[in-house]
């Protein structure tokens, strides 16, 4: 719920909330509540006496305006003393937070009068009309109706001039924002115009003093455990401004205000629709805005955008799993059916989905066609899933094992992405070395790799396999403790697995039997780089006259293409020239030509020597 006078330096005896009215109300009673510092102990000093003898009935409730020790106004509570009205009111706000009505006495803060106003006199036209023996629940809501539209007249008419204009001031943004209403914010991070349920807001201070509405909200999510109602994790604030503003143009504000706000609703209640089902893994193409997390030199976690191109999977347990302990996952604290979802709550579902990027062009790839045809339909036969033999033990030879060896830069992870692709499935990239040389966590490691790859279906790049495929030697333990573990792991692995190796000729020959493909990449010849570098011009070419963007194609001519093919590079040094190339010319705001390419050649001066090529100061591999 709201308190609107946190830290709001306002005198105790000023303000229309805390205001002491010269004609004294029947029932009502008040009093200012501070905190003796030399006693040690909370004062009630009564500032209104109530007239109880002259209507015969007891206090309805008691008004406490409560000041800090420097004398001001913090917040203003009522404490309910009948017994009628707690019930009733405990009935109108039945979901809203910060009010205390099962407590004796039941205590709500003084801006819940401001929002129950209307259900309050609904209840009084009701009770007049049905129950009108029933005088104490008449008087009482009387009387409570009239001190609610006495209490808040001042605040009434001002916010009405203010909304007739569509704006509203910082200290009066208590009164816009209805318990329970739907409130509209534009994600920043993954663009999306999100929805959410107010539940409650707080004014709190900057360390320069400053001020601003802290705003909590509920939506509806996976958190990787549960599926449910959680609190939006991103801080929601508006920070203090001085005079009227239009409403639209706040951080955060109620639905009803917003311009198109059938519009947006509606688009949330399709995307709620799409997404609420989303429990098992689900793999999608995406190409927009996303963002991630990590902490930075204060172990404070921070948030980044960037965009997002090709397949990702959608996976909040795996996510959850893998990143513990990441700030903007939520944490369901009221389970939810997704098949039983109202229509506000699935308004409400998260605008952003956890999961994870794959990178993933069979038809780029170098490489023998009788071996490419080959490899082809090897993996496309185990992506079908139509083949019912299985090896004499259950749950073994359901795998595909493939060994790609060569040089760096030969195409061996390209490959592996075209297999993503052709397969349609993500590809989880691991290199060896972040599974530590320790057999225990190595084995510990391994295992979830093995395990999440195959719950998502994904094809499994290990790279520089080197340290589990090599010849075991009597001497070595750990070595051969890891050999010997990724045997025992691979032996009931049912997906696609590909390793890359520079050394073909020191591999065990235990492992050599649990290899189904393995396919030799040579260093790239005359041929092969003319075709890289056709690729990688040719794509330019469509990309740049798709978008409109300056290409002079007789700057790159098919003679330059032949002078390039007789560079003794590889292929990532390929990709990784021309892109050099690509973005110097656009910073200079020249169309790409041989000049740029041969620059970025001459800088870097490569060499023949491929095993010790660095690109960007990582070596390759």
């Amino acid at each position: 719920m709201t308190n609107t006078t946190t830290d709001a330096l306002t005198k105790a005896d000023e303000g229309d909330a805390a205001r002491v009215e010269a004609k004294p109300r029947s029932r009502i009673s008040r009093y200012d509540q501070y905190f003796n510092v030399r006693e040690g102990r909370v004062v009630l000093v009564k500032s209104l006496k109530p007239d109880v003898k002259k209507h015969g009935r007891k206090v309805l409730a008691v008004v406490r305006r409560i000041t800090d020790e420097k004398g001001f106004l913090t917040k203003t509570e009522v404490d309910i003393k009948s017994e009628v009205l707690a019930r009733i009111m405990e009935e109108i706000n039945a979901d809203v937070e910060g009010i205390s009505l099962r407590t004796k006495p039941p205590v709500v803060p003084l801006e819940m009068f401001y929002h129950n106003m209307s259900a309050l006199q609904d209840k009084l036209s009701e009770a007049q009309l049905d129950s009108p023996e029933n005088t104490d629940l008449i008087a009482d809501l009387t009387e409570i109706t009239k001190f609610a539209q006495d209490e808040f007249a001042t605040t009434t008419a001002n916010l009405k001039r203010l909304l007739d204009a569509g704006e509203c001031t910082f200290e009066l943004l208590w009164a816009i924002f209805t318990p329970n209403t739907l409130v509209y914010r534009h994600h920043e991070y993954v663009e999306e115009d999100q929805v959410l349920k107010f539940r409650a807001m707080r004014i709190q201070t900057y360390s320069d003093k400053s001020r601003y509405w802290k705003v909590d909200c509920h939506i509806v999510t996976n958190d990787g455990n549960k599926f449910g109602l959680a609190y939006e994790p991103f801080y929601m604030c508006i920070d203090e401004f001085v005079g009227a503003r239009k409403i639209k143009d706040l951080d955060i504000f109620p639905l009803k205000y917003h311009a198109d706000a059938a519009k947006i609703r509606s688009d949330a209640l399709r995307r709620g629709r799409q997404f609420a089902g989303f429990g098992k893994p689900i793999v999608m193409e995406t190409n927009g805005p996303a963002m991630f997390e990590k902490r930075d030199m204060l172990d404070v976690p921070r948030q980044y955008k960037f965009y997002s191109h090709g397949r990702i999977i959608i996976d909040p347990k795996g996510f959850r799993s893998s990143n513990p302990n990441i700030a903007f996952i939520p944490t369901v604290h009221m389970t939810l059916e997704p098949e039983s979802l109202t229509e506000e709550q699935l308004i409400i579902l998260s605008a952003y989905r956890t999961g994870f990027q794959f990178h993933g062009a069979f038809g780029d790839v170098v490489m023998d066609p009788r071996t490419k045809q080959f490899f082809y339909s090897m993996v496309k036969q185990h992506s079908s899933e139509d083949d019912e033999f299985d090896d004499i033990i259950a749950g073994k030879g359901k795998g595909i094992v493939c060994l790609f060896s060569g040089p760096p830069g030969s195409g061996k992870t390209l490959t592996a992405e075209a297999v993503a692709g052709i397969t349609r499935r993500p590809l989880y990239s691991v290199s060896a070395g972040d599974l530590g040389v320790y057999p225990d966590l190595v084995e510990e490691k391994l295992g979830k790799i093995l395990e999440q790859s195959q719950r998502w279906n994904a094809v499994l790049l290990l790279d520089e396999a080197d340290v589990f495929l090599e010849q075991r030697q009597p001497n070595d333990v750990t070595r051969n403790a890891l050999v010997s573990i990724f045997l025992r792991q691979l032996e009931y692995y049912q997906g696609i697995l590909i390793m890359t190796t520079n050394r073909i000729g020191q591999i065990d020959t235990a492992f050599k039997s649990r290899v189904h493909v393995s396919i030799p990449y040579p260093e790239l010849d005359e041929k092969a780089r003319r075709h890289i570098w056709s690729m990688f011009i040719r794509r330019y070419r469509e990309a740049t006259q798709k978008g409109g963007a300056g290409y002079a194609p007789d700057l790159v001519s098919e003679e330059a293409i032949e002078r390039l093919a007789k560079e003794r590079v590889n292929g990532r040094q390929i990709k990784n020239t021309f892109n050099c190339a690509r973005i110097f010319a656009k910073e200079l705001g020249e169309p790409l030509s041989m000049g740029h390419i041969d620059q970025v050649l001459g800088i870097n001066n490569w060499g023949t020597d491929h095993e010790q090529a660095y690109v960007n100061g990582v070596k390759e591999s």
